[in-house]
């Protein structure tokens, strides 16, 4: 065999082999197990949070890993993304390698109930027998078929004898092409959004005034307006519950208040195409330490307002209220009041996160360092979830051809029906009945019976 023949039988033989690998079924199985697990560590992981907030219970090590790997902003991370792009192409894959079948099916159609398609259905035939003309019989048992079936049958008549086929459900076959297509337009939802919009986090005090956003990204998103907490309230079941939780916010623009809404969870605020939701509500500690070397003495005091770091004078140390827990659980599951997340920063070791609770010196893992709540004051806040996501209209009409193609595939099945009439012996007329379909074939054979008994009912 010469060697270009050799290379023509060999570039084949690497398409079929790439082509089979986006149509397998195994991919579409690793790919649905990888996203599952990849969600389920996404919530369990908490996501676009700033690095020192993960230090409060995980070491700088363990966060510059999962930084890495993609576990602290798992829905952007390259590999991600590449399960996505992988499922797509297999959508489309499998896509093309059913559509052409199919559609050469849709445009097939057998329409004569001839020696060869009797064979070919493998199913019962009923031949019913009439003693009325053959022109009487067609009236009726036509006007009965088509209840059931197309008002329009195709009708072929050959060697004196008409043929009738019915079809119902035809574009049916077609709603797998429908499922796949929503499925990409999810898809391409999802990546309009998190191209062209963004999602953060806010706590705003009452009284004040925000324009800017730090959004999932770990950016600020500048805003073109102003958004004022005017009050925030909450009430409480008697088993101390959150009942309900409210804040009243006004937009500001130009110095002018141009929309005020007060909004609840399931009842956000939208202007120019940003979601405000009520997302949480809480305090936030500005705390005074007292800190100590490891023999007790007092090195100084530092005050620490809340997520800022603030040197400790006289020490080589720098300090930071990362987290504050109103209810803190121990590690043997009791109940440990309210703690507070600190931060340490030295410029010979690697952050360090510790607990405190106030009355409870905490100490750092080296033992060099001890610190003391000397004084706490609580700010109340409303938390905020901003959101703009100009992809959510593809999501929404992708779910809706998605809802709309399950509904065809599971609901709707192609039906087929042939009757064969014409004048048998001794001026009796013979109706030949023969149905099929793709699916639900139980449920078909009944209303094929029932339609049967109709027919022999004729007179």
């Amino acid at each position: 065999m010469s060697e270009e023949i050799k290379k023509q039988k060999k570039v084949p033989d690497i398409i079929d082999r790439i082509w089979y690998f986006f149509t397998s079924l195994k991919l579409v199985i690793i790919l649905l197990l990888v996203l599952s697990i990849a969600s389920i560590l996404g919530t369990v992981i908490e996501q676009n949070k700033l690095p020192q907030e993960y230090y409060t219970y995980l070491s700088p090590e363990t966060v510059a890993l999962f930084g890495k790997l993609g576990f602290l902003d798992m829905y952007h991370s390259w590999w991600f993304t590449s399960c996505l792009a992988l499922l797509a192409l297999n959508i489309i894959a499998c896509t093309m390698d059913r559509y052409p079948a199919i559609v050469k099916a849709l445009k097939k159609q057998n329409v004569v109930l001839d020696d060869k398609l009797e064979s070919e259905l493998r199913t019962e035939l009923t031949k019913i027998k009439y003693s009325l003309p053959v022109g009487e019989v067609e009236k009726q048992v036509t006007a009965l078929a088509e209840k059931d079936f197309a008002v329009h049958p195709v009708v072929t008549e050959l060697d004196n004898t008409r043929h009738f086929f019915y079809e119902k459900g035809k574009y049916s076959r077609l709603s797998f092409f429908l499922t796949h297509l929503s499925i990409l337009v999810i898809f391409a939802g999802a990546i309009v959004g998190s191209l062209f919009g963004f999602k953060g986090y806010v706590n705003v005090y009452e009284g004040e005034t925000i324009s800017a956003i730090p959004s999932a990204e770990n950016d600020v998103r500048a805003l073109n307006f102003s958004v004022r907490c005017n009050s925030f309230n909450v009430d409480f079941y008697p088993s101390g519950a959150p009942k309900d939780y409210r804040s009243d916010l006004s937009v500001i623009k130009d110095g002018k208040e141009v929309l005020r809404k007060t909004i609840r969870v399931n009842d956000p605020l939208n202007y120019e195409g940003i979601t405000f939701y009520q997302s949480s509500y809480g305090g936030f500690p500005d705390v005074t330490f007292d800190v100590r070397d490891k023999n007790g003495l007092l090195l100084g005091s530092a005050f620490a307002p809340f997520r800022k770091r603030a040197p400790v004078p006289g020490v080589n140390l720098t300090i930071e209220v990362a987290d504050y827990q109103e209810h803190f659980h121990l590690p043997d599951g009791s109940e440990g009041g309210p703690a507070i997340g600190l931060n340490i920063y030295t410029a010979t070791a690697p952050p360090e996160g510790i607990w405190i609770t106030p009355g409870q010196p905490g100490v750092s893992q080296n033992g060099t360092y001890s610190f003391v709540v000397k004084d706490l004051k609580m700010k109340k806040f409303t938390g905020l979830q901003v959101g703009k996501d100009p992809g959510v209209w593809l999501v929404w009409i992708g779910s809706i051809m998605l809802v709309a193609g399950i509904m065809l595939a599971f609901f709707v099945s192609h039906k087929k029906l042939w009757l064969r009439i014409r004048e048998g012996e001794k001026g009796r007329t013979e109706v030949t009945v023969v149905g099929t379909t793709n699916k639900n074939k139980h449920a078909f054979s009944s209303e094929l019976k029932n339609l049967v008994k109709r027919l022999q009912e004729v007179s």
